[in-house]
């Protein structure tokens, strides 16, 4: 599994991911930008295939792998193309808009035996794992998580504000806030509620607060969007340990993490490893490619898209 195409030269291809596939087991790397696009003045593209349209990459390109990196609104477009094509897929969050579409990507990709997964890449940071292993040392279990992701307004151009390429505060945040309960709980919610805070003049969502409800007393609650100072936290509490961190989502590589802990009313703190959540996720898609294992992917992508779309229902 040598070459990878990024159907679209988006600001998450050029800022994470391109600077750390020499780390990867990629031979080559081409680039397909949307038609509208103006090329940069990046070194790199003077050495590498770059086609002037999505489908003239997909048409043209000879490796195995696509990454698709477009507006929210044509993710589910492109990765079924890609899929059809014969392609393995990654689809940048959200992969979908809907869940009957998450569910024809797993359904085409299983036709073809071919890999399709959502880049929902945070949880694989070791930070994760060592909060799960301080719950298992202490006995005891995760049973509400209150999470917090929100940041400053956006510029005005930016995709986010615009319903048309799949916007809103709900379509950017949602696959953080189902997958963190995917992680810690492995079960559906049995119920959700939404409440919209704000939203623009168009109807847009901009701010919302969530709750979801799973078995046996456990919940998630969080408050997500685009008009706060930053906020990128989460608070792991059980029936005797709580465990509080920052930089949950978007942790710089370069930067070892502090879990802080309280257990029986004694206060402790982690340090956690450095890590890089893009490079971690790729090299476990690369190894997935070569065992042919996907139904942890599927599975993953279509929990997602079942809890994302009933969180959604309710928003309406």
């Amino acid at each position: 599994m040598g070459r990878i195409l990024f159907l679209g030269y988006s600001n998450l291809i050029k800022a994470r991911i391109l600077p750390i596939l020499s780390r990867l087991s990629i031979k080559s790397y081409s680039i397909a930008k949307y038609e509208g696009q103006d090329w940069d003045d990046w070194d790199g593209l003077n050495t590498i295939d770059k086609y002037n349209t999505y489908e003239e990459g997909l048409n043209n390109f000879k490796g195995e792998l696509v990454y698709v990196s477009t507006v929210n609104s044509t993710h589910f477009l492109y990765a079924k193309l890609a899929l059809e094509y014969g392609f393995h897929v990654i689809v940048d969050k959200p992969a979908t808009m809907e869940y009957v579409q998450a569910s024809k990507l797993i359904e085409v990709a299983k036709q073809k035996n071919l890999l399709v997964c959502e880049s929902t890449v945070y949880l694989y940071h070791p930070q994760f794992e060592i909060v799960n292993d301080i719950f298992k040392q202490n006995r005891d279990a995760p049973k509400l998580l209150t999470v917090h992701f929100t940041m400053p307004p956006f510029t005005s151009n930016n995709f986010r504000y615009r319903k048309e390429l799949g916007g809103g505060a709900l379509m950017d945040t949602l696959p953080y806030a189902v997958s963190a309960g995917r992680y810690f709980f492995k079960e559906i919610p049995n119920k959700v509620s939404v409440q919209i805070n704000e939203r623009n003049a168009d109807g847009l969502d901009i701010e919302y607060s969530l709750l979801m409800a799973y078995s046996n007393g456990k919940s998630l609650i969080g408050h997500f969007g685009f008009n706060t100072e930053y906020i990128n936290s989460m608070l792991v509490i059980g029936n005797r340990t709580n465990i509080t961190f920052n930089r949950v989502f978007t942790i710089p590589e370069n930067v070892e993490n502090t879990l802080f802990v309280d257990r029986m009313n004694n206060h402790d703190s982690v340090i956690t490893p450095k890590g890089n959540n893009f490079e971690l996720f790729l090299k476990n898609v690369l190894r997935t490619l070569g065992n042919k294992e996907y139904d942890t992917f599927y599975n993953s992508m279509l929990y997602d898209a079942e809890v994302k779309q009933m969180i959604i229902n309710k928003s309406i």
